[in-house]
């Protein structure tokens, strides 16, 4: 894998949305990350159960379970499950506790003929919050492009909102440092 890089290409912001009738909708989040390798590697390394524990340590987790189910059409299930501090304002921290588990499920597609895949995405905490979203790895013309698309949806009163937004921008904090992992896996 020498020679790889990666790093992290773009962030497009979050947003909140409204209905018309005033109801809260989920926060959404969209977040682009870029690999310099070909699709065949950066997908090795994706379902690596040892680069997905270790991307978990060091975005902060202090335990970390890693279950790899190959699917026999070619795709995979990627189930990861990690502990973690709560760093979060004073406003949700009655609804989390002094750490957060996390649950997060990647079922991926067989990859196509030109090495591009989807995963469906669903993100179980132990608080009233939930993700559910989709990874589209694509090839471009410097390696591949990973588009991360999906909402949170709280369902704690008055505050889902706040609790959404806190939750996609710790998100996008931790795709920032798993796209600089994977640059240093690819690299080794």
């Amino acid at each position: 894998m020498a020679g790889h890089s990666g790093m992290m290409a773009a962030s497009v912001p979050m947003f909140a949305a409204r209905r018309g009738d005033g109801a809260h909708v989920a926060t959404a989040l969209r977040y682009e990350q870029h690999f310099s390798a070909d699709p065949a590697t950066v997908m090795a390394m994706l379902r690596h159960p040892d680069y997905v524990r270790e991307k978990g340590e060091r975005t902060g987790s202090t335990e970390v379970t890693v279950d790899v189910a190959e699917a026999p059409d070619g795709g995979v299930v990627i189930t990861s499950t990690r502990t973690m501090p709560a760093e979060v304002p004073s406003y949700a921290a009655p609804f989390v506790g002094d750490s957060i588990t996390i649950t997060e499920t990647q079922t991926w597609t067989a990859p196509a003929q030109d090495g591009s895949a989807r995963a469906a995405v669903t993100v179980e905490f132990d608080s009233p919050l939930a993700y559910r979203g989709t990874i589209a790895l694509s090839p471009v013309a410097d390696g591949v492009a990973m588009s991360n698309e999906g909402e949170f949806k709280a369902s704690v009163p008055f505050v889902g909102g706040k609790v959404e937004r806190v939750a996609a921008e710790m998100t996008e904090k931790y795709l920032a440092k798993e796209a600089t992992v994977g640059a240093e896996w690819l690299s080794r």
